[in-house]
């Protein structure tokens, strides 16, 4: 493998990551409170702010992790090998939490909501 198709793969995972990211976004913030899942408001409004850094930056991470594996997997010997690839996995999985925060934050209000409901009894 040469470090063209390097270059390739971190731009494939970002596009990918960026896309599953604003599909999270659509559903979390737009489709989940028009259906009254949660409850639309100023908590809606800080995540939906915190999540646009967090997703760009998640994305950036996951591309960046896969190319620096790719690379340790290439040139390094034996246990620096092994260093390397456990230092970008844990890139990569800090990266997808920040691209599937709008989900887990969207969870934590449905769930929060969900159980301070009372149920009816008949």
């Amino acid at each position: 493998m040469n470090n063209f198709s390097l270059d390739d793969l971190a731009k494939k995972d970002f596009f990918v990551c960026i896309g599953v990211w604003l599909a999270l976004e659509v559903v979390s913030f737009i489709i989940f409170p028009t259906f009254r899942l949660i409850q639309p408001g100023d908590r809606l409004q800080s995540w939906f702010l915190m999540s646009l850094p967090l997703g760009i930056i998640g994305a950036f991470m996951v591309g960046a992790s896969s190319r620096y594996m790719a690379i340790a997997n290439e040139r390094d010997p034996g246990n620096e090998k092994t260093l390397r690839i456990w230092l970008g996995q844990l890139v990569g999985g800090l990266g997808l939490a920040g691209v599937a925060f709008p989900l887990l934050m969207v969870i934590i209000e449905f769930f929060t909501i969900m159980l301070s409901t009372p149920i009816p009894t008949s």
